[in-house]
């Protein structure tokens, strides 16, 4: 699988002037430079082969009306381009039509993704390296006006950004980074002003009299926007017309209201649970509310993750020991049932498995069967074996954890 990173597409129907000139001007209006960094200075291009099986090797010109022309014959090209801190990008232009029902003759794609990762650079680099790119976007978009354009990053095609016919029957699932809105939309959104008003996180109309719906300040969501969940859904209140307030309103409900994905579970099927022990989680264990885990403790902070079964008490067991693990969670936070008589609160495990109803993963990501064929849970945090005498207790009620990494 390749690297995430960031693309730009636009979908127009045909182009106007020069196309390659122009996108090549806009390229270097947006801060970019479009010659190479080493002594030479030239342009780097390559050209669609004539046979149809690809590009071809890359070529070099000092004369950008050389590249313009070498493009044109062929009909389809990409052009090399770097940003000041010397980030490599990638122009695609084709100018000849085909016959899918909707396509993006101009693309952009760029460097991985970590550039734009706030953990690994600081929240002022993030943000030039984001404007550069968000600015090289809205020049595209005003010079090309495509009807649908989107920014965002990726490692595989996302299919459900990708529009497979024109409004209304456009097919789009979600919401990229940032769109482009055409004229043809807003009958559909319910007019130009609802359109403006959409509640992202930015919404701007460009000269074309299209709008820009950006969802997020950068690229990838921050921990801090992971933490909060998702704002209230652009997407419905766009594609399903549903009103701000209605929508405030759904979402104060979701974050009252506490999934957990065993419960979907039959008695006897398996799965792998993210658990935590109390003394980790510094919780009270008399005053446990699923609604303050759920939004305060991440699932990296977990002490394990177990191969677990539901039995047919709505309690969870590790699956070669029978350890007793945890109990389901109701709607409201709270445990189902009573602990068995063996077991004090404090041996209870917490479970970051269990979410709000805001954007909870859905109970496949947790079915396993066996440790041979791991769930995406399993796969994403690995999973712990219980030692020989089949507990995760050192002693009194000290998991292991706590006591060899009391912080």
């Amino acid at each position: 699988m390749s690297a995430l990173r960031p693309h730009i597409h636009l979908f127009l129907d045909e182009f106007s002037g020069e196309p390659v000139r122009s996108a090549v001007r806009r390229i270097q209006d947006s801060g970019f430079s479009t010659v190479s960094t080493d002594s030479s200075q030239e342009f780097v291009f390559g050209t669609w082969g004539q046979d149809e099986v690809g590009y071809g090797g890359w070529e070099t010109t000092a004369e950008l009306q050389f590249l313009v022309d070498r493009i044109r014959s062929v009909g389809r090209g990409r052009i090399k381009f770097w940003s000041p801190e010397n980030h490599e990008y990638q122009l695609s232009v084709r100018l000849f039509e085909t016959e899918m029902r909707v396509s993006a003759p101009v693309r952009i794609w760029g460097p991985p993704a970590r550039i734009f990762d706030t953990d690994e650079y600081t929240r002022e680099t993030v943000e030039k390296r984001t404007e550069l790119l968000v600015t090289l976007f809205l020049e595209l978009s005003e010079r090309f006006d495509p009807w649908y354009a989107f920014a965002d990053i990726y490692d595989d095609r996302p299919k459900r950004i990708f529009p497979a016919d024109r409004p209304p029957e456009s097919g789009l699932e979600q919401l990229p980074w940032i769109t482009v809105f055409g004229l043809e939309w807003f009958d559909f959104f319910g007019g130009a002003d609802r359109t403006k008003r959409a509640p992202a996180w930015n919404v701007r109309q460009l000269a074309t009299g299209s709008v820009v719906v950006r969802e997020r300040d950068f690229p990838a969501p921050t921990y801090a926007e992971c933490d909060s969940g998702p704002p209230i859904s652009t997407y419905e209140y766009l594609f399903e017309r549903r009103s701000i307030a209605e929508l405030r309103s759904e979402r104060r409900r979701k974050r009252n209201t506490i999934v957990d994905p065993f419960r979907e579970f039959a008695p006897g099927e398996r799965g792998s649970d993210i658990v935590l022990c109390k003394g980790h989680a510094s919780i009270e264990t008399t005053e446990i509310d699923y609604r303050d885990v759920a939004t305060t403790i991440g699932e990296s902070d977990n002490c394990y993750v177990l191969h677990v079964y539901r039995d047919d008490r709505d309690q969870l067991r590790e699956v070669n020991s029978g350890l007793f693990v945890r109990r389901l969670i109701d709607e409201d936070g709270q445990p189902i049932g009573t602990l068995p008589d063996d077991v004090p609160l404090e041996r209870e495990l917490l479970s970051l498995s269990v979410n709000t109803a805001v954007e909870p993963f859905p109970p496949e990501m947790y079915r396993m069967e066996s440790a041979a064929e791991p769930s995406v849970i399993a796969k994403l945090f690995g999973l712990w074996e219980l030692p020989p005498d089949g507990t995760v207790w050192a002693e009194g009620d000290t998991c292991r954890r706590w006591a060899t990494d009391p912080n």
